[in-house]
C-alpha cells in the first residue's frame, strides 16, 4: 500500500481529511488518527467528525490538488482490513457509516479546483454507540500511523 500511496500523491498537495463519530466504537477511527498524527506529519490535517460535508470550504481553501479521505467502511472484508478505494466505486461495494454521501461531497466544488480524491476504508468491527475501537481496528490504526508518518514526515 505504501508505494501504491507514494506513486499516487507524488508531486501533489496533500490534505489528509479523517471523518468519523468517535462514539460509534470503530466509526470513529478517521477521526482518531488524524488526532494521533498532530505534529508528527507535514501536510493539513482536517478532522470531519461525523459532518464531513461541513468541510468542503475548508477543504477547497486549502489549495490541495489531492485529499485522502480516512473513513470506517464497509466493503465487506474482515475488521481492521484497508483498502484504498476510488471515490467513484463507493457506490459499489458498500458504503461509509455516515449520512454523507462521500462520492458526492467534493462535486460541489467547481471541476477546475476539485482535487483528486482516494479513500483509504478501515472495514469496522462494531460501530455501536458507547463502544470503543475494536482491536482489529486498533491494529489497523496503528498501522495506518506508520504509514503516514513515513509519507508524509
Amino acid at each position: 500500500m505504501y508505494e501504491e500511496l507514494q506513486a499516487r500523491i507524488a508531486d501533489k498537495n496533500v490534505l489528509l481529511f479523517g471523518v468519523g463519530n468517535r462514539q460509534r466504537g470503530d466509526d470513529g477511527v478517521g477521526s482518531y488518527l488524524l488526532k494521533r498524527l498532530q505534529k508528527k506529519i507535514k501536510i493539513p490535517l482536517l478532522d470531519g467528525g461525523d459532518v464531513p460535508e461541513n468541510y468542503i470550504g475548508q477543504i477547497e481553501a486549502s489549495g490541495a490538488n489531492f485529499v485522502l479521505i480516512v473513513d470506517a467502511a464497509d466493503f465487506g472484508a474482515s475488521p481492521g482490513e484497508i483498502a484504498l478505494i476510488e471515490l467513484s466505486d463507493l457506490k459499489k461495494i458498500g458504503a461509509s457509516t455516515h449520512s454523507a454521501n462521500l462520492s458526492l461531497l467534493l462535486k460541489v466544488i467547481p471541476k477546475d479546483k476539485r482535487p483528486e480524491t482516494l479513500l483509504v476504508a478501515i472495514q469496522p468491527g462494531s460501530t455501536s454507540p458507547g463502544k470503543g475501537l475494536s482491536e482489529a481496528v486498533r491494529n489497523s490504526l496503528d498501522g495506518l500511523d506508520s504509514l503516514f508518518v513515513r509519507l508524509f514526515k
